[in-house]
């Protein structure tokens, strides 16, 4: 049977990953395997740094695998980048001291070169940020910005409603110069606006001379709600957020911990 899509793309966390952070390496180089056999182009689509992307994957996937990295603001093809969108500078070197001494912000820097982390982040915190850019600098403040140009800034509130205070004043203080995406978890990601997991879809189909509707997407957050939206299959997890239930057409039948997006792609391969 002719597959009903020609290129796949899944977010990581909450979506493709198990809690622990692992995935069933064997299962899905077979349907990776399969997949490319029969045209289909695999997209790995994330808010995270490419280097911790790849390291959940063997060295022959990702020549196989395309990479969207930074909420689309990076993208890597067989460990090369194709296409890189920054923030403005002069933006950037006014917003961070305003996170830091209006807000009370400690951010995270998301560069070209590598992720900076406050040497004042709390521990806990310090750990998962490390986890999540394993290429980062430690700084010990932000009075000057390092020598980089930066993807997105990040920062991290457990309380909802100190968030939406937060996003409103970063919003009505650069107006159209930044948008603010909750990625999950209390992780909030500034970005450039415009520039999101769409905008880096529509660029490799129109690279692959494929259209949306060839397009099937998964995802479980508020960061894939206009890659689900773009989709002409697109799949929510069933342990995700309203958003992303409410931006898809279809619901996983299993959630990530028990390997949902590779059960789907299963089923259409098996079909």
């Amino acid at each position: 049977m002719t597959l009903p899509f020609k290129a796949v793309a899944f977010d990581m966390d909450g979506t493709f990953l198990r809690d622990d952070k692992t995935i069933d390496t064997d299962r899905f180089a077979r349907i990776l395997n399969e997949l490319t056999q029969r045209g289909v182009k695999v997209i790995v689509a994330s808010g995270d740094q490419y280097e911790n992307l790849a390291k959940y994957f063997t060295p022959e996937m990702i020549e196989q695998l395309t990479f969207v990295c930074e909420n689309g603001a990076y993208v890597s093809q067989q460990g090369r980048a194709i296409l890189t969108k920054t923030l403005d500078q002069q933006m950037v070197a006014e917003l961070v001291p305003y996170m830091v001494d209006q807000l009370g912000i400690i951010p995270l820097l998301a560069g070209v070169k590598a992720g900076y982390l406050s040497k004042d982040l709390p521990a806990g915190e310090m750990k998962w940020m490390k986890f999540y850019f394993p290429n980062h600098v430690l700084i010990d403040n932000f009075d000057q910005l390092p020598d980089d140009r930066f993807f997105q800034i990040s920062f991290n509130i457990d309380n909802e409603e100190e968030v939406k205070r937060l996003l409103d004043r970063i919003e009505n203080q650069f107006p159209g110069k930044v948008k603010a995406t909750p990625s999950g978890n209390g992780s909030v990601d500034l970005t450039i606006p415009g520039v999101d997991k769409s905008f880096a879809l529509r660029y490799l189909l129109k690279k692959w001379g494929l259209d949306a509707g060839e397009l099937m997407a998964f995802g479980d957050g508020g960061n894939d709600v206009t890659m689900l939206k773009l989709a002409g299959t697109s799949w929510a997890m069933p342990n995700g957020g309203n958003a992303a239930k409410s931006a898809a057409d279809r619901q996983a039948g299993l959630d990530n911990n028990h390997d949902g997006v590779l059960a789907v792609l299963d089923d259409y391969l098996r079909k």
